[in-house]
C-alpha cells in the first residue's frame, strides 16, 4: 500500500488543490518554457479534468446518500433550516459543475491537440526541440 491508497477523499481533494497551486506558483514567471512542455502540461490538466466529472457526480451521490442514511439538521449559521433543500441546492450546482468539466476537459485537450507538434529552435545552442 503506498501513500495515495492511505488518504482519505478528503485528503486526496486537499492535495490536488495544493498541487495545482503549486503549479501555480511554479509556473507564474516562467519564460523560457517550450511549447511541448506547454504541451505535456495541458495533457495532464485535460487528464485530471476527464476525471472531475466522476469525482463530481459521486460526490452528488454522497450527498443523496447522507440525505437517505443519516439524520441531518442544519447549523445556526444559515437561512435555510432544510437539509434535503440544502442538498438538492447543492446537488443541482454539482450538475452544473460536471457538464462544465466535460467542456473544461475538451478545451484544454484542444489547446493540448493544437500545441503537441510545435518546435521549438532552443535560441542559446540552436538545438531544435519537440516532445
Amino acid at each position: 500500500m503506498n501513500d495515495n491508497d492511505q488518504l482519505e477523499a478528503g485528503g486526496h481533494a486537499t492535495a490536488a488543490r495544493e498541487h495545482v497551486y503549486g503549479f501555480n506558483r511554479a509556473t507564474m514567471w516562467e519564460r523560457d518554457q517550450i511549447p511541448a512542455e506547454t504541451s505535456d502540461q495541458l495533457a495532464e490538466f485535460a487528464d485530471l479534468t476527464a476525471a472531475l466529472p466522476q469525482a463530481i457526480s459521486q460526490l452528488s451521490s454522497t450527498l443523496e446518500q447522507a440525505l437517505t442514511h443519516q439524520v441531518l439538521s442544519m447549523d445556526s449559521m444559515t437561512d435555510e433550516s432544510d437539509p434535503a433543500m440544502a442538498i438538492g441546492v447543492a446537488r443541482l450546482h454539482l450538475e452544473e459543475a460536471r457538464g462544465l468539466a466535460v467542456n473544461l476537459h475538451k478545451h484544454l485537450n484542444a489547446a493540448r491537440n493544437a500545441t503537441a507538434h510545435i518546435i521549438s529552435q532552443d535560441v542559446d545552442d540552436g538545438q531544435e526541440s519537440m516532445s
